[in-house]
């Protein structure tokens, strides 16, 4: 028999990328029920993990907990206080036997901080609106600030929602952001939304059917392809807006991307598309001439846009990460004018909401190009399990 919960854990325990870790284990499992909680443990846990570990210290009294006891507390929080259909008496069990196979004397601390999270918040889905505690809670659990409260009750980073207040967001807009990134993602496949896994739907195996986030499947319209068209995708991995622009022309899409390892994904994806051509290269020093109609830069990014898709990206996203990637995206911006014929066009689109990656890209790209101009630009925030993302169109005049 499966334990479920036990595997939750040692995923959690597992270091790097959370779906690196969690694929091989779900494979494991052979009940479609099970594979289904076990992301749903692993996937919440991961997302709300400040607000778990602000419960597990406000029950404890403890400012710190021992770190090879956090995994166990996250995933039987993250059931007693947002799973409806997960009996407490369960969680908690389970999470004081995994408890008791780590550490013999852990497991009356674990039962203990348990139990007192089931009288500080009672129930499921008793996480507040910020600066409103569950009953029984002192509003310092979640900070002294709107900035801080924010960053406990929907567990982002701190540095990051002070960021976004240092945009001029409202507190109203910024909460509406976190809240949305803590939303399980909607999958969309050609346009509809699915529910189970897509591999399922009819034609994905051979190619034919295509799964992207709705905010990223309005990049390929956006430049507008057309018949016989010779367009290039220059940060192609992993392939899905490659395949997109594909399918909208006859013409040739040359799909590049720096890493050998990435391109197995972008041949994956476009594997029913004969109009493909795979370009190792590097995005800012291609080894091609300007001879495309239009040119694609999806560049890289914080992905501070897709937040919810990526659920440990809030953990791994650092300050510095802003100032070593603006210059790429100009690198590549500039690389993606030079590929183009007179009069051609290009889109810059990235994962993030930030405005030093978005509109001020393209603000400084037309001062150093005066040829080019910006045409249609948007920005969405993430909302209701879908992401966000930025894309601009720009036109070369001659």
């Amino acid at each position: 028999m499966v334990n479920v919960r036990s595997l939750a854990v040692r995923v959690l325990n597992t270091p790097g990328f959370v779906d690196d870790a969690l694929a091989p284990v779900r494979e494991t499992v052979p009940d479609p029920r099970d594979r289904a909680l076990l992301t749903t443990l692993v996937y919440g846990a991961t997302r709300h993990r400040l607000t778990l570990d602000a419960l597990a210290r406000a029950s404890s009294g403890r400012k710190t907990i021992d770190a090879a006891l956090l995994p166990i507390l996250r995933v039987a929080i993250y059931q007693l206080v947002f799973l409806s259909k997960v009996p407490a008496h369960a969680a908690v069990n389970e999470a004081v036997e995994e408890a008791r196979r780590a550490a013999p004397k852990a497991a009356a601390f674990v039962n203990a901080v348990l139990r007192g999270v089931q009288r500080l918040a009672p129930g499921p889905n008793q996480i507040p609106r910020p600066g409103l505690p569950p009953l029984g809670l002192k509003v310092e659990l979640w900070g002294k600030d709107v900035a801080e409260r924010l960053s406990v009750a929907y567990s982002h980073p701190e540095w990051l929602v002070r960021r976004w207040f240092g945009h001029g967001w409202s507190a109203e807009k910024v909460e509406a952001i976190c809240a949305a990134d803590n939303i399980p993602p909607v999958v969309t496949v050609a346009g509809v939304a699915v529910t189970g896994d897509p591999r399922n739907v009819e034609g994905f195996r051979e190619g034919k059917v295509r799964v992207q986030d709705e905010t990223a499947a309005r990049v390929a319209p956006l430049l507008d392809p057309k018949p016989g068209e010779t367009i290039l995708d220059l940060c192609a991995a992993p392939g899905g807006k490659a395949a997109h622009l594909a399918s909208l022309t006859n013409g040739m899409i040359v799909a590049a991307d720096l890493s050998m390892e990435r391109l197995r994904l972008v041949r994956e994806s476009c594997r029913a598309f004969p109009n493909v051509r795979i370009l190792c290269a590097d995005g800012r020093r291609p080894p091609l001439r300007p001879v495309f109609d239009a040119v694609l830069a999806d560049v890289p990014c914080s992905n501070t846009a897709v937040l919810g898709r990526r659920a440990d990206a809030r953990w791994r996203l650092r300050t510095s990460d802003f100032a070593k990637l603006t210059p790429l995206q100009d690198a590549l911006l500039d690389a993606a004018a030079s590929l183009l014929k007179p009069g051609g066009r290009l889109v810059y689109s990235t994962c993030s909401l930030e405005p030093d990656e978005n509109e001020q890209r393209v603000d400084a790209f037309t001062k150093r190009h005066p040829l080019f101009q910006s045409g249609a630009c948007n920005r969405t925030d993430p909302a209701g399990g879908s992401g966000g993302g930025y894309a601009c169109l720009l036109g070369r005049n001659s």
